[in-house]
């Protein structure tokens, strides 16, 4: 019977009552009826042992009506003269103890079930998310995309220099972001092999008006390049300072160990001042899709430290343009979760290092030159250098 009650109803108050039916067992004076209740296999919790083993039932049990008709009524099950009549078992009813035991043993049983059946699943997703990316549609589709190159074809007329970035590499990064999606993947290979011929001259020559502090500052636990920026120290506009974004990212890139494809971005937003140009949303949107494109993949993560009213604006007006995935990478942290964070992914000599900087520009008493002093970067050998020679 109390199979058939546990069918009917949810698993939270089958296993109450299951409890509840266990602890009372010992302290219900016998009726001479036999009966051959089989107890279903649940995860039963601490708070069932417990009151089975004799403590106090947890509150929540106290309500639990437990008499033949309020359990025929909600079950309908067959009141206990007719399950007796009907039972033809003749072994002994097992004592409360032992009961107990079933119970626990099966809750292990059930609960190891459970988990086994969690891993299952995440394993059935690794594995459709790895058969997108390793069986022979993705040279299909690899081979698709790079076919874009081919004259006559949409990618066709464009430089060599710009064909270049079109690499097998480069395919799979862009099929990996977007789940194996040809048709996605190949329209961000088309912005991304467009923009790099629009933008030779800063991918060639590297060199950039200095807009403000931005420079690749170390690594972290799993060897990911850092870029810092503080807000504090823009030089230049916004929309005169992509040339230097895209030049740290490049420096990033030109020190990653191999393995390694990505990077963080720590965005300290302390002492942002902006000008009237800064709050157009269209130099913002052009960085974007130039990090959805061109530096497809290379996100790791992106720490946002403090968020002025002003900056919020902005946010609002471009966060529903970000990609799901892209949001999920940005993390809004105030500046004592930003130190805490830090820690925890860095190791104490570069966290030190962020953290010195994150101190440096909150003390009033140093001036912009001042502090350019102590810009560094590190470089593709793992050297510190100045970043403005």
């Amino acid at each position: 019977p109390i199979d058939r009650f546990v069918g009917a109803q949810r698993q939270k108050s089958a296993m109450a009552l299951l409890s509840t039916i266990a602890g009372g067992c010992a302290r219900a004076p016998c009726d001479g009826r036999r009966r051959t209740a089989s107890p279903s296999p649940l995860s039963l919790p601490q708070e069932v042992l417990r009151h089975a083993s004799g403590r106090a039932a947890p509150r929540e049990l106290e309500k639990v009506d437990l008499s033949d008709e309020s359990l025929n009524e909600s079950s309908n099950l067959p009141s206990p003269s007719a399950a007796s009549s009907r039972s033809t078992s003749t072994s002994s009813t097992p004592s409360t103890s032992s009961r107990v035991v079933l119970l626990a043993r099966r809750s292990k049983k059930n609960s190891a079930a459970e988990l086994d059946d969690q891993r299952k699943e995440t394993s059935r997703t690794s594995i459709r998310v790895t058969r997108i990316l390793t069986d022979p549609g993705i040279s299909a589709g690899v081979r698709q995309m790079m076919a874009l190159l081919e004259p006559g074809q949409p990618l066709g007329h464009l430089s060599d220099f710009a064909k270049e970035y079109g690499t097998e590499a480069f395919c799979k990064r862009l099929l990996r972001k977007h789940d194996g999606n040809v048709k996605k993947a190949s329209e961000k290979f088309k912005q991304a092999l467009a923009w790099r011929q629009a933008h030779k001259e800063v991918l060639t020559s590297r060199s950039f008006a200095l807009g403000g502090e931005k420079h690749v500052i170390g690594s972290d636990l799993q060897r990911r390049p850092v870029i810092y920026m503080c807000m504090k120290n823009q030089i230049l506009p916004g929309a005169q300072c992509s040339d230097q974004k895209v030049v740290t990212m490049l420096q990033a890139i030109d020190s990653m160990p191999g393995g390694v494809e990505d990077m963080v971005h720590i965005w300290d937003l302390h002492g942002q001042q902006f000008r009237l140009s800064d709050l157009n949303p269209a130099q913002v949107v052009k960085m974007l899709q130039c990090q959805e494109a061109y530096f497809a993949s290379r996100l790791h993560e992106t720490i946002i430290i403090g968020m002025p009213r002003m900056a919020t604006v902005l946010k609002d007006a471009v966060w529903p343009l970000v990609p799901e995935k892209t949001k999920a990478k940005v993390r809004f942290l105030s500046e004592e979760e930003a130190q805490e964070h830090i820690k925890t992914t860095c190791d104490e000599e570069v966290a030190g290092r962020i953290l010195a900087a994150m101190q440096q520009n909150r003390d009033n008493r140093l001036s912009l030159e001042q502090r350019k002093q102590s810009w560094m970067r590190v470089n593709e050998s793992g050297q510190l250098v100045p970043l403005v020679a």
